[in-house]
């Protein structure tokens, strides 16, 4: 049990960093859930690595790792054993930043995350109840591995990748008043925060001070020295810079076709979409298609977003064919993206045609703006959706 305790508190000290005072914004909530962890997973490691005598001591260890986890406004906190976190708990941060309205890249990492709160948290309840030493450290093995998933590891981004992950190549990552700008070009000057579609690109820093300012969640992948500054590209930026060099050369398209003109699937192959989006979308994005884990995909919100943004057809094939589903992206059949997309096409009130939306790309798709669709005759009014049947 010592060896294991050890070698995830090697962990642990690896990828949580120092604490950070509990303030508002979601960089500084994420790091404090951290700092958090890392105060429980210390009181469960120092108990098993030590000599205490009989099982009090032990106990007593367990109760003040629960408390740094869930905070003193949950029924499970028991003042009495005191407190090494900061008193909100890791599942208070996590909540506070679930709590605001809509929904962030970073949000399915910060969700499994409080799921695998909860389930150290069920781990150390049943420590509590334990008799023999043995079922007990059993116990607290089985939380310190959940305690591993939260903290999860800068490599990864999305569920697997914990907070860790989110901090590391999300928006999540950019602390309160430091400039975020476009990924896609260089700042202006440092310090700046790169960021694309919602990713973490690079973290531009003076190299006078990088060494002692880079964030200790970042994955660097490479990095480039500009004058006086280094730039630092985290895992994401090969695929960013995909998207940004895709933006550009639409920005240089002239050719528009009407946002009614999309003519490219049929009405067989949506209703055959149907089943693939209940099966591998719905849980993200609702059943109405307005969204739930990940942003809406069909209505007033979506296509309004759309015409900002300037989307294309092209981009919509490009996020469902490359991107979906989002925990595990390219698993469906060419035909499976097809369908789907014709169905999410025909959701936003397309008119359908004779040919069916095709397996393959076509460039004729990055001259298709899509956006409101001002003769649309929805069957939802509200959500300005229209039913497939």
């Amino acid at each position: 049990m010592r060896t294991i305790a050890l070698r995830l508190l090697a962990v642990f000290a690896l990828v949580c960093g120092a604490p950070a005072s509990a303030a508002p914004d979601d960089h500084a909530g994420a790091l404090a859930a951290l700092a958090d962890v890392r105060a429980a997973v210390t009181e469960i490691v120092r108990i098993e690595d030590g000599y205490a005598v009989g099982h009090g001591p032990y106990l007593r260890a367990a109760h003040r790792a629960m408390n740094a986890l869930v905070g003193r406004r949950d029924d499970g906190y028991a003042a009495s054993f005191g407190d090494p976190g900061d008193g909100a708990g890791t599942l208070g941060h996590l909540d506070t930043m679930l709590d605001k309205e809509g929904s962030s890249l970073w949000t399915p990492a910060i969700e499994g995350a409080k799921a695998n709160v909860l389930a150290a948290a069920d781990n150390l309840q049943s420590a509590f109840g334990e008799k023999e030493m043995e079922d007990y450290q059993a116990d607290l093995t089985r939380a310190l591995a959940n305690l591993a998933l939260v903290v999860g590891r800068p490599s990864q981004d999305g569920v697997l990748g914990g907070i860790s992950g989110a901090l590391g190549n999300t928006t999540l990552g950019v602390p309160a008043g430091i400039p975020s700008v476009s990924g896609c070009a260089l700042p202006a000057r440092t310090p700046a925060y790169g960021i694309v579609a919602q990713r973490l690109v690079y973290v531009a820093l003076p190299r006078r001070s990088a060494a002692t300012t880079i964030p200790d969640e970042l994955s660097v992948a490479r990095v480039v020295v500009q004058g006086d500054d280094l730039i630092l590209y985290t895992r994401a930026s090969d695929s960013a810079m995909a998207v940004c060099r895709r933006t550009a050369h639409l920005q240089r398209t002239r050719a528009v076709a009407p946002a009614k003109a999309v003519p490219w699937y049929t009405a067989a192959q949506a209703h055959d979409g149907i089943a693939v989006y209940r099966k591998s979308c719905l849980q993200c994005h609702g059943a109405d298609l307005q969204g739930t884990a990940g942003p809406a995909v069909a209505g007033t919100e979506f296509l309004t977003t759309a015409k900002t943004n300037k989307w294309t057809l092209s981009d919509l094939r490009t996020t469902v064919f490359q991107n979906m589903p989002f925990s595990n992206p390219g698993s469906l059949t060419p035909k499976q993206y097809a369908d789907v997309t014709a169905f999410l096409l025909a959701s936003n009130c397309y008119a359908a045609g004779t040919k069916p939306f095709p397996q393959s790309d076509s460039p004729a798709f990055a001259a298709i703006k899509l956006g409101p669709i001002p003769a649309a005759n929805p069957s939802n009014p509200k959500l300005r959706t229209c039913t497939v049947k």
